[in-house]
């Protein structure tokens, strides 16, 4: 791999979990993602004169994968909300390509590979150490939303890569999904606290900008890469970002990382590339 490829997903991963950070860092996890978003989709509105119309054929796997984003984004504000960013986003990015393997062996027959094997217990047990489990009491809230912001990642993951390789028009599939999405967060966003949400835009400028400018160029950023080294390399050097959250985690919010959940984040890390190679 060149190094500027190299370093330029290195770039990506951290930039996924700087915009992650942003949700969790307002008080009110859901205007900061509807201040994101807001960002995305006017980036996107200034894509959309310079690219194809997508085929009729796309759009019903747009309107799917709409409701697959939502659904995420739900459960990913519930989880910071419940929990600390340090757990969350490590089980929800860990989570989710975990999901994918399981149904592609339950629906699809797929075999599992001894790498895949591998791969999953590392991703388990990671998990698991993150789960932070105390015999006679119950897991936390975070932690189960966290699972099943995982399950949402997984599906969008495997309805937008089916339409993209089925379909193609890869191009014209990101910018309208990334247009049509922040339509309907930064609605979302405004029906949850409207005057919260309108103060927020002037007050916190800086989340809606950052964050969307992080989103963003995260995923052109792997997208570029993808055209210079196989696609594999890329998104198992892109789930590096579990070590920038652990990084952001500590630095930024003051969460007690400690060894073992450092171990646990490495474990998942590990896991996921494997994942990406197997």
């Amino acid at each position: 791999m060149p190094i500027e490829v190299f370093f330029a997903v290195l770039l990506a991963a951290a930039l996924h979990a700087g915009w992650n950070a942003l949700v969790k860092i307002n008080a009110e996890p859901i205007i900061a993602m509807g201040l994101i978003m807001v960002c995305t989709s006017v980036v996107a509105l200034g894509f959309i004169p310079f690219i194809a119309f997508p085929p009729a054929q796309m759009w019903p796997w747009l309107l799917v994968t709409l409701v697959l984003h939502f659904g995420y984004k739900v459960f990913l504000v519930k989880a910071y909300a419940q929990g600390d960013f340090g757990q969350v986003y490590p089980i929800a990015r860990g989570s989710g390509p975990v999901w994918v393997l399981l149904v592609s062996v339950v629906f699809l027959g797929t075999k599992f590979t001894p790498l895949q094997a591998l791969a999953v217990l590392l991703i388990a047990g990671g998990v698991a150490a993150l789960a932070r489990f105390k015999r006679g009491k119950p897991l936390d809230a975070g932690f189960y939303y966290a699972l099943v912001t995982g399950l949402w990642i997984a599906s969008y993951t495997m309805v937008d890569g089916y339409t993209v390789s089925q379909i193609g028009h890869v191009h014209s599939f990101v910018v309208w999904l990334f247009f049509l999405d922040g339509i309907v967060a930064t609605i979302w966003a405004y029906r949850y606290n409207s005057k919260v949400f309108i103060a927020s835009l002037t007050r916190h400028w800086f989340v809606a900008i950052g964050g969307g400018v992080m989103s963003m160029a995260a995923y052109w950023i792997c997208l570029w890469a993808m055209t210079q080294v196989p696609v594999a390399m890329v998104a198992a050097l892109r789930e590096t970002s579990v070590l920038f959250g652990a990084l952001l985690s500590t630095y930024m919010f003051k969460e007690s990382l400690g060894r073992s959940r450092w171990f646990a984040a490495a474990f998942i890390c590990s896991g996921l590339v494997l994942i990406k190679l197997a």
